[in-house]
């Protein structure tokens, strides 16, 4: 093979090579623009999906309540069910007692018919007797006397046998006729119970047939309530999502935007070195911290810590003490912006220039604004808690998690803070 097509043939696959390479820039790289288009469009989104299932929630809430309603109305139902049963179960007392008091009746009652009927037979014979020996047994007997005396005497146990054989009939009809009389008023009683628990049996009815018609609203509610909560699982899923999307853009949008920033102009040092920005000198590695006090240290968020991209200051003493604390530019520089995130909350971004630059997270306010000019030293924000911070504050402890978080950018990509600083 000729150099010369040796020479052609890899300018050729560099040419390629290059054009592979400005395809897939133009294909895969996004502007701000765009990404910030598609921001706005997932905000949008998730305050919608999130208003939905608000109203999602408050269908179910109101749904719960018309189903609390609805399980008080069948548990008041039930109730008046338990009353009516134990009235029932009363008055099946009382007919029992009476049905028992009834028993006892008949059985007396046909003792008695028992008695009577063998009493009617002893007079049956004597008046057979009688009869067939006719009245001269009983003039016999007078005129057996041997005396008058004697005749008194056998007249009067002849009146008395007469008189004693009525009695006992008459005094044994009476009994019947009483215990007939008792009975007839025991039927009575009982079935004066009878009716009034049918009365009662029918009331219970009615209300069990009440309840069962509520039990039925009450299944439909039930119901209505499980898919109410399923529409709005299903809606916090979404918006989920669309929030796991948001922060990816978000994401994306912050690395873009610092590799935008690689372009920075100025001057300063890093490590040992030693420069100046403006006419303002800096120390001799390049930067002083941020707040400007005695008793400053570092809390549990260095550099590294837990994928951390900064350092976390606090002043030590009494609890939530660093909150409202000056915040102080670490170099000379040039806002590049003062704004709101979702994470860094109200935080401040210079430029130093030479591709460096430092943020200022979580202020409690801001005191300058994008493009202001700042020297090293400058009170530039207070400390704070806004974004995401770690415990959120209270009512009780508003100054819970206020602190510094401090970040050094280099060329778009966070640096670990401590060897700028002094």
């Amino acid at each position: 093979m000729s150099k010369r097509l040796l020479k052609r043939i890899v300018c050729i696959c560099t040419v390629c090579a290059l054009l592979l390479s400005a395809t897939s820039f133009s294909v895969f790289a996004r502007s701000l623009d765009d990404i910030q288009d598609d921001i706005d469009k997932y905000s949008g989104q998730l305050a919608d999906s999130q208003s939905t299932e608000d109203e999602y929630a408050a269908q179910l809430a109101e749904i719960q309540a018309d189903l609390d309603v609805i399980n008080k109305e069948i548990a008041t139902l039930n109730q008046q069910i338990a009353d009516k049963n134990k009235i029932i179960n009363q008055y099946q007392e009382e007919i029992d007692t009476l049905q028992a008091e009834i028993d006892e009746a008949e059985e007396k009652q046909q003792t008695l018919e028992e008695e009577i009927s063998g009493t009617y037979e002893l007079l049956s014979d004597r008046l057979c007797a009688n009869y067939m020996a006719g009245e001269t047994s009983v003039l016999e007997i007078l005129l057996g006397a041997g005396d008058f005396e004697d005749f008194l005497t056998r007249l009067e146990l002849v009146q008395r046998v007469s008189e004693h054989d009525a009695n006992l009939v008459s005094g044994l009809q009476e009994d019947v006729n009483e215990l007939n009389a008792t009975k007839d008023k025991l039927n009575s009683d009982k079935q004066s119970v009878e009716e009034k628990q049918a009365t009662v049996e029918t009331e219970r009815d009615a209300i069990a047939a009440d309840r069962n018609e509520v039990q039925k609203a009450r299944n439909l509610q039930a119901s209505k309530e499980n898919e109410a909560e399923q529409r709005k699982l299903n809606q916090a899923a979404y918006s989920d999502k669309l929030k796991d999307m948001l922060d990816a853009a978000k994401e994306e949008y912050d690395i873009e935007k610092a590799k935008e920033m690689e372009s920075g102009s100025g001057s300063i040092s890093g490590g040992g070195g030693s420069s100046s920005i403006g006419s303002y000198p800096v120390s001799s590695k390049g930067m002083i911290c941020p707040l400007q006090y005695s008793n400053v240290t570092i809390s549990a968020g260095w550099y590294g810590y837990a994928n951390h991209k900064g350092i976390d200051f606090i002043t030590k003493g009494a609890t939530g003490n660093t909150y409202g604390k000056e915040i102080r530019a670490a170099a000379d520089g040039v806002v590049y912006s003062a704004e709101y995130h979702y994470s860094w909350g109200n935080n401040v971004y210079i430029n130093h220039g030479n591709g460096v630059y430092t943020r200022y997270a979580h202020c409690s306010k801001m005191l300058v604004s994008a493009g202001d000019t700042v020297e090293q030293g400058q009170v530039i924000a207070y400390v704070g808690n806004t974004g995401n911070v770690s415990p959120k504050p209270t009512a009780s402890n508003p100054h819970a998690g206020a602190h510094l978080h401090f970040e050094v950018w280099v060329n778009g990509t966070r640096v670990n803070p401590a060897p700028w600083l002094p």
